[in-house]
């Protein structure tokens, strides 16, 4: 009878039709495809996407095919290379497509089923430049115009880089010699702490040359103690320009900040790289308040699309320092409605260790009132949710009390030495000033007159608030010397 049993299993067995290991979009019912939809998927493996230093030196372009297969989890397997460009630029298009692990799974006859698809990853092509012995190497003329003709150039400029395009040793500036070059000047290559932490607490890095770092002007690059990227961004002249990218610990790029002519457009995703959110920022102007964000498009953790074209409601969560013990990071939530890319009504917020919470109300994006509970059980009223620093009696008053106080160094004034330094300093909670340093000068004793100026201010401000709270707050501030 046993016998007799394992026939017909073994009968069952073999009359069966053999499933595939996955199936061809074409042969499922509902197709694999990303959360959020195709060009999300676009927009999250180009920023992503870093091209190779030896690609980018020769300045080539070119496509590179991958595939893998979605498995019913939404998470991508099995990624092999399907046409190739060039190896560097291929194991970096196999790395990309590896990251993206938010896929709708495809189906088939009412059952979620493994799917292989197939993606171009297109490498643009830039203009080259000389790469040697791990540095980028530039020539410029006498009047320090870049050329492409090194036996025209009086000056060569050489910045070592990494194979991610990070700064990785000082940069050198050489000056032509007869036959030979001779190292006219150099900036050092500068590592130090970040005050700005990581999204889970970790601590940060600041890289870049001396002028990023002390004067703002330059890559600069923040890093964790590990060496993992956190972030990315150029500045000229104190302040930010171009493209910034900030990174999640995992090394998916977390938000990307675009800038154009009027705004700032922020592009941010999960870990996993789907779509989070689409939000524009105004640039602001010159002796007018900022203008609220404008909120575009919201997913949530799902795929599920809550706010289109700026209506719908919203749920965020993050990383932050509990309100009890700041020394430690919880979660917090916060939710609440747009109505045309604004926050409107009612939104409610909360640290998940139960050490705060808050309750606001928005008209338009601005903030009417609002109450927070802290770890003690008090409560603190507020209208305004983040409120700058203020100089006692206003802007005009700090103009006043800097004319009155500066001091053109005499130095300056025999060199016939003008400009503005830009100085950045904290505004302690009680008002105090500390902090004070030099993001750009122009030397000859006026750098460190604006800094002592500065420092005159100790105590003169109102401070800055955050949810009622007073809080400290970094402020930059340009003193002008001007000779007229």
């Amino acid at each position: 009878m046993k016998f007799w049993s394992i026939l017909f299993l073994l009968s069952w067995g073999s009359s069966s039709v053999a499933q595939p290991a996955f199936y061809q979009g074409f042969e499922a019912d509902t197709a694999a495809e990303p959360r959020g939809g195709m060009p999300y998927l676009s927009a999250f493996l180009q920023a992503n996407l870093r091209k190779p230093i030896a690609a980018e030196a020769k300045g080539v372009g070119g496509r590179v095919v991958v595939s893998g297969i979605i498995e019913t989890d939404g998470r991508i397997s099995e990624v092999k290379l399907m046409n190739s460009f060039r190896p560097d630029c291929d194991r970096e298009a196999l790395r990309v497509f590896k990251l993206f692990n938010a896929w709708k799974p495809a189906s088939k006859a009412g059952k979620l089923v493994r799917q292989q698809v197939s993606i171009p990853i297109a490498f643009k092509p830039n203009p080259p430049f000389v790469y040697e012995n791990g540095a980028r190497i530039s020539y410029f003329d006498t009047n320090e115009k870049q050329v492409a003709d090194s036996s025209k150039a009086r000056y060569k400029q050489t910045s070592p880089i990494d194979s991610l395009g990070i700064p990785a040793g000082d940069m050198v500036v050489y000056k032509a010699k007869g036959n030979s070059w001779k190292e006219e000047r150099r900036m050092p290559l500068i590592k130090k702490p970040n005050a700005v932490r990581g999204a889970s607490g970790e601590t940060g890095y600041l890289i870049g040359y001396a002028n990023s770092i002390i004067y703002l002007d330059g890559l600069l690059v923040s890093v964790d103690d590990k060496g993992a990227l956190q972030r990315e961004v150029y500045f000229k002249d104190g302040k930010r320009v171009g493209t910034e990218l900030r990174y999640h610990t995992n090394g998916t790029v977390a938000e990307k900040i675009e800038e154009f002519d009027e705004k700032y457009v922020s592009t941010s995703w999960y870990q996993n790289g789907q779509v989070r959110q689409i939000r524009a920022i105004d640039k602001p102007k010159p002796g007018m308040p900022g203008a609220p964000t404008h909120v575009l498009s919201v997913w949530d953790s799902t795929g599920h699309q809550t706010v289109k074209e700026g209506m719908g409601r919203a749920y965020y969560f993050g990383r932050v320092k509990s309100h009890a013990d700041t020394t430690q990071y919880t979660t917090y939530t916060e939710e609440g409605n747009y109505e045309n890319g604004f926050k409107q009504g009612v939104w409610q917020g909360r640290y998940v260790d139960g050490s705060y919470s808050y309750e606001e109300e928005y008209d338009k994006g601005m903030s009417k009132s609002g109450k927070a509970l802290a770890p003690d059980g008090s409560v603190q009223y507020y209208t305004i949710v983040e409120k700058q620093p203020e100089f006692k009696g206003g802007m005009q008053a700090l103009g006043q009390f800097l004319s009155q106080n500066l001091r053109y160094p005499a130095e300056a004034q025999q060199a016939k030495v003008q400009g503005r330094v830009f100085i950045s300093f904290i505004i302690d909670k009680d008002g105090g000033v500390d902090e004070v340093r030099v993001l750009k000068g122009i030397g000859f004793g006026a750098d460190e007159e604006a800094a002592r100026v500065v420092k005159a201010t100790n105590g003169l401000w109102k401070p800055g608030t955050q949810r009622g709270e007073r809080v400290r707050v970094k402020y930059n501030l340009p003193i002008n010397f001007n000779l007229n």
